[in-house]
């Protein structure tokens, strides 16, 4: 009888640990379930604040003047490609449209759209492009293209001259950036790592000062 009741109770155990964990668990789950519902509903609190959505406009704008300067120079690479080979501007930045899958690219074929169809004319497209990416480098493009289809001068040797430009330019912009990394350096270097730093020099001192007295 001993032997019975040890099972009985160790059986008992048994299974009230495991409806604990059942429980335990079903709590747990039901919280995964529940959190991203409270974290997308703060989120959404958190877009509609205009800080917030100014910071993200911003950030956005950001994104796409960064694309736009990094695929300029190929655009322009692809334009004096064609134009060296006979090619039209139309049906150059038709070639670079049919190869290449970017935002600079989308913008562009809307643009071409916009001057075929009698919308507006190339040079201004190409203006209100250059605008609302925000990107000075692209109005200069812009200004370039329309004064060589307008008074026929050889747009191959401007566009080959502002390639270069622009890529003097993000070499400069990047070695600002890398100027700028040791300054933001400071912060983390001044919170974290000194305080530590300190700490573990002066620390053995004090404990060692203060069990002397």
């Amino acid at each position: 009888m001993g032997a019975m009741e040890a099972c009985l109770a160790t059986a008992a155990a048994g299974s009230v640990f495991l409806g604990t964990m059942g429980l335990t668990s079903g709590h747990a789950r039901r919280v995964r379930e529940t959190t991203p519902g409270w974290m997308s509903g703060i989120a959404e609190s958190a877009a509609t604040i205009p800080v917030v959505r100014e910071s993200r406009r911003r950030a956005e704008l950001d994104r796409r003047r960064s694309a736009c300067l990094r695929e300029l120079p190929g655009l322009i690479d692809v334009l004096t490609l064609g134009l060296m080979a006979g090619l039209s501007f139309d049906a150059s930045l038709e070639l670079y449209l049919s190869r290449y899958d970017t935002e600079l690219s989308a913008a562009f074929g809307e643009a071409m759209t916009s001057w075929r169809m009698g919308i507006s004319g190339r040079g201004e497209a190409l203006e209100a492009l250059a605008g609302q990416m925000g990107v000075s480098a692209l109005g200069s493009f812009a200004s370039i293209v329309s004064q060589a289809l307008e008074f026929g001068s050889p747009l191959a040797d401007a566009l080959e001259a502002q390639a270069q430009v622009i890529r003097d330019e993000q070499r400069s912009e990047l070695e600002e950036e890398i100027e700028r990394v040791p300054v933001k350096m400071l912060v983390p270097l001044g919170t974290l790592i000194v305080p530590a730093m300190l700490l573990a020099i002066l620390g053995p001192l004090l404990s060692s000062s203060l069990g002397t007295v």
